[in-house]
């Protein structure tokens, strides 16, 4: 009879520990769940809370509307207007008004080792182009000084009239199209990342008109 006792005195405290332990795991596990659905709540409204500064810097940006001269490069002056960037000529010792017989690596020139205008490493630039085939926006391009002038790589393809710059030497832009009517596009040009001190100049067909920058490094505080 004592035996029988202690038995289920045993049995009965052998399933309490198993219950408790049950009831142990089952709380753990709930708090850990808890805790991964509000770190993964944190997490999305993180996301959320980014995304909607960006829109919003985006939103307050400055947009402005199409100018009347379409042949000028533009930029925006301290008060949000848009201004002109002056214009220089370049030059080449390729032969880019005729079809080309071979294809050929040479230089563009500018004379002088620096523009005159500074812009920040994240400058937003405004003109007009068109969407015809064969046609393409004027570029970006980082302009190394040396003796006295700024150059990049020019190149000439077998079969064909014009130039085209390395590749290597073009800065990466993002493209905002701001209005559009027919092929004439207006559009901001900006730098995918800040840009480096340095040379640049927004180069397309006509080497008489260049616009060019120069980004300054920043001091220190």
């Amino acid at each position: 009879m004592r035996q029988s006792t202690l038995r289920v005195a045993r049995r009965q405290a052998l399933d309490s520990g198993v219950v408790n332990l049950r009831l142990l795991w089952a709380r753990t596990f709930n708090g850990f769940m808890d805790y991964r659905v509000t770190g993964q709540r944190i997490f999305v409204a993180l996301i959320f809370s980014v995304a909607a500064n960006v829109w919003n810097v985006r939103a307050q940006e400055i947009l402005p509307s199409p100018p009347s001269d379409k042949t000028l490069i533009y930029i925006l002056d301290s008060q949000n207007n848009l201004m002109a960037l002056p214009f220089e000529t370049g030059r080449t010792p390729l032969k880019i008004t005729e079809t080309a017989k071979n294809s050929k690596t040479s230089y563009l020139e500018i004379a002088g080792e620096r523009a005159a205008t500074t812009l920040p490493a994240m400058p937003r630039i405004f003109l007009f182009t068109n969407e015809r085939q064969g046609t393409h926006p004027p570029f970006i391009v980082w302009m190394e000084s040396r003796r006295g002038a700024r150059r990049a790589t020019a190149i000439t393809q077998a079969g064909m009239s014009g130039f085209a710059i390395d590749s290597a030497e073009i800065v990466k832009p993002t493209v905002r199209v701001l209005s559009k009517s027919g092929d004439e596009v207006f559009m901001e040009l900006r730098p995918r990342s800040s840009l480096v001190p340095g040379e640049y100049a927004i180069i397309g067909g006509d080497l008489t008109r260049i616009a060019t920058f120069h980004v300054a490094a920043e001091s220190m505080p």
